[in-house]
């Protein structure tokens, strides 16, 4: 991008984001920390999240069907 052009696009997302974090610094502030992960209990209720080869397996045992 040549100087005289206005920025577009990633450009101006890229030129906003490095005003805003000036602006931030001269007025005192500062990076905010990140909040710990909560963890989840896991649930043992059959909700569970399956990966499909597991699905197909379960489809195929429950109906009873044959593989080839």
């Amino acid at each position: 991008m040549s100087p005289d052009q206005q920025p577009s696009g990633i450009d101006l997302a890229q030129v906003a984001l490095r005003a805003t974090r000036e602006a931030a610094r001269k007025n005192g502030g500062r990076a905010q920390q990140p909040r710990p992960r909560t963890v989840r209990p896991a649930r043992r209720d059959g909700r569970d999240p399956l990966g499909l080869g597991d699905v197909l397996g379960k489809l195929v045992a429950e109906r009873a069907m044959a593989r080839d």
